[in-house]
């Protein structure tokens, strides 16, 4: 303070200069050129996470949509593939939570570290996925580890762009995710035609390929103060697993409505070619329903920060979305053709892809930075838990006489049933702002 008065009277030249004045006036200047900062470093690193939400969906699409393919390739029976994957959902949901807490926990580790140790195993899993070549049991047991892996990054990923994001850096989550959609739907369609021309063995490869780009953009990407890692905010300390199940206990009841919810939309992203069997269609058909999907992820997502300036409520936000997945079952439930089953996949672009970016947010909003490792773990695993129950259920219904219309029927009211769950449990107030 007395070295700005006394710059003050010596470009001035008098003492009756108004200190306060010029101290607001050059306080208020630095808040601007901090500002400007934060957006030029925002715009950067947009560019940057993008790439890395690129890399980590298309690695999504190998290690999951293509999961069968590799493992049919390597012997495995129907039964056999919906056990491992089953297993690996299992796993992953012990994991992601376990590590998440410890991402919360450690001052020793930075966050892209830990990602990166992730992202090393995962290739070493690959690797050997790669070199061996038919013992089930040996190639089961290494595949529920590689998924484990992929899924234990995910909300570690997110959050590498959150602790930005709460320190005024505006990344725009939403459209990396969207971008990431694109680069999923470009992969899934070049991964077919590699597999047809080189062999089942080339998704490993495609994954071992994606880890390493994966890790040089992770480990260069800039890193941000968490919340507690200086003194200023040194009291605000994570919990542990059970300490946070206690203290947001409306937040953990949200996810188990969210995981009913899902049931529909993991039976349809899992049962799609029968789905598009049952109107006619073939695999050809099956890839451009999914890749419409995919692909209008991107301007959703791209658009999303807009809506959510307007609407400051992610939970809203969420139900909306909702109301649109129990739409998009339903077109999909009484859909006499093709052509209606594309029509189904176009209302992604109000479902799922509001429903990502709003929940990370939802997160954000509602779980302490020290704490947001594990928010973001636990809202990940909304599709684990939906894919335990919904796959393992919609293959029986599939087998009953109903079919098809039973296995949406029944995935409808169930999804109905975990709407009206998250409407009484959320109760937030939106504000819409002009």
């Amino acid at each position: 303070m007395e070295q700005i008065k006394g710059f003050c009277n010596l470009l001035h030249g008098y003492p009756n200069y108004n200190y306060d004045d010029a101290l607001i006036m050059i306080l208020g200047m630095d808040k601007e050129h901090r500002m400007e900062e934060n957006k030029q470093l925002g715009k950067k690193l947009t560019r940057h996470y993008s790439l890395i939400q690129a890399i980590y969906i298309m690695g999504y699409c190998s290690v999951y949509s293509y999961s069968a393919v590799f493992l049919l390739a390597r012997g495995f029976s129907n039964s056999q593939v919906g056990l491992t994957l089953t297993l690996s959902c299992v796993l992953g949901l012990v994991a992601s939570p376990a590590v998440a807490s410890f991402a919360d926990k450690t001052k020793k580790y930075a966050l892209r570290s830990i990602v990166g140790a992730l992202l090393v195993g995962m290739i070493l899993f690959a690797l050997l996925l790669f070199v061996i070549p038919r013992p089930v049991l040996g190639v089961g047991i290494l595949y529920v580890i590689l998924l484990a892996f992929f899924a234990t990054q995910i909300p570690l990923v997110t959050t590498m762009s959150m602790d930005h994001i709460n320190n005024g850096v505006p990344i725009n989550f939403s459209l990396a995710r969207g971008i990431g959609s694109f680069a999923y739907a470009v992969l899934s369609i070049v991964l077919g035609y590699l597999v047809d021309d080189f062999g089942a063995g080339v998704i490993m490869l495609v994954n071992i390929a994606l880890g390493l780009l994966a890790l040089a953009l992770v480990l260069s990407f800039q890193k941000a103060r968490r919340v507690g890692e200086d003194s200023a905010d040194g009291d605000v300390q994570p919990s542990g697993l059970l300490g946070f199940a206690k203290h947001n206990k409306r937040f953990i009841a949200l996810v188990g409505s969210i995981s009913v919810l899902f049931f529909s939309h993991v039976m349809i992203n899992s049962f799609m070619i029968q789905i598009v069997e049952h109107v006619g269609g073939s695999s050809s058909d099956m890839g451009v329903a999914n890749s419409i999907a995919a692909i209008l992820e991107l301007p959703a997502m791209a658009l999303f920060p807009l809506l959510y300036k307007k609407v400051r409520n992610a939970g809203l936000l969420m139900k909306i979305s909702g109301l649109f997945f129990l739409l998009k079952t339903l077109v999909t439930l009484l859909a006499p053709s093709i052509f209606w089953v594309d029509a189904a996949s176009v209302i992604q672009f109000f479902a799922y892809a509001m429903f990502i970016p709003a929940s990370v947010y939802y997160v954000n909003e509602v779980i302490s930075g020290a704490d947001q490792n594990k928010g973001q773990a636990l809202m990940g695993m909304v599709m684990g838990i939906s894919g335990l129950v919904g796959n393992f259920l919609g293959g029986v219904m599939l087998d009953t006489s109903g079919g098809v219309i039973f296995m949406l029927t029944v995935g409808l009211g169930v999804s109905v049933v975990g709407f009206v769950m998250l409407v009484v449990i959320d109760r937030r107030k939106a504000v819409i702002r002009d």
